[in-house]
């Protein structure tokens, strides 16, 4: 079984985001912005946003044993995820779709940043 890509999926799903609920004009200010006004706006979006997050709804995959899938091979980043977001959490408790959201949240400006990069380049 191949590991879940968390960053490549959440940049995927960014890009996706970004084409299907932004006009021509609003993706062109996005990509050419020089200051963080309309990426940290676009972070505020997609923070609860069930198709990239899925920490509106508390479950991106909607999927129990999905997320589990996800979740195999990537304890490091699930424990970076919880040591910066939420010390507290305890994933046994939690549950699998509360971990896949939180390590969906703790990627969440590296998967922005990534997309936009790329939409820079096409």
């Amino acid at each position: 079984m191949k590991t879940y890509d968390y960053l490549k999926q959440e940049s995927e799903d960014v890009i996706d985001f970004i084409q299907e609920n932004y006009t021509i004009q609003e993706q062109r200010r996005l990509l050419n912005s020089k200051d963080n006004d309309a990426i940290e706006s676009l972070y505020e979006r997609l923070f609860n946003e069930d198709c990239v997050t899925g920490n509106g709804s508390g479950s991106y995959t909607f999927n129990i044993l999905q997320a589990e899938q996800n979740l195999v091979g990537n304890w490091t980043l699930l424990q970076a995820a919880i040591e910066e977001l939420s010390p507290e959490f305890d994933m046994l408790k939690e549950g699998p779709e509360a971990c896949d959201v939180l390590i969906r949240i703790y990627l969440l400006s590296e998967a922005i940043e990534e997309a936009v990069t790329k939409l820079r380049k096409n």
